[in-house]
């Protein structure tokens, strides 16, 4: 898996995403349609230095790609993405 680590737009903002859009490192924008939720977990991380509480998705699209996003917040990213 490719580490991305980018800015996430999810639809819908709340509850299982069904579709993606982010911008990828290169500037161009890319879309994907989740087929299925694989897993789901949360990350407390360094609770003692104050970090806040993710809850990641690894997800399935139509095309057959896995992503890992995280939820940090109201805020979505794109973690890591495997072709």
């Amino acid at each position: 898996m490719r580490r991305l680590m980018v800015p996430l737009q999810v639809q819908p903002p709340r509850g299982t995403p069904r579709a993606l859009r982010w911008v990828d490192p290169a500037g161009s924008t890319r879309s994907a349609r989740v087929a299925r939720v694989l897993d789901d977990w949360d990350y407390a991380g360094r609770w003692w230095e104050d970090e806040v509480l993710r809850h990641y998705l690894l997800l399935e699209t139509e095309a057959g790609h896995t992503l890992e996003i995280y939820r940090e917040g109201d805020a979505w990213c794109l973690s890591r993405v495997s072709d």
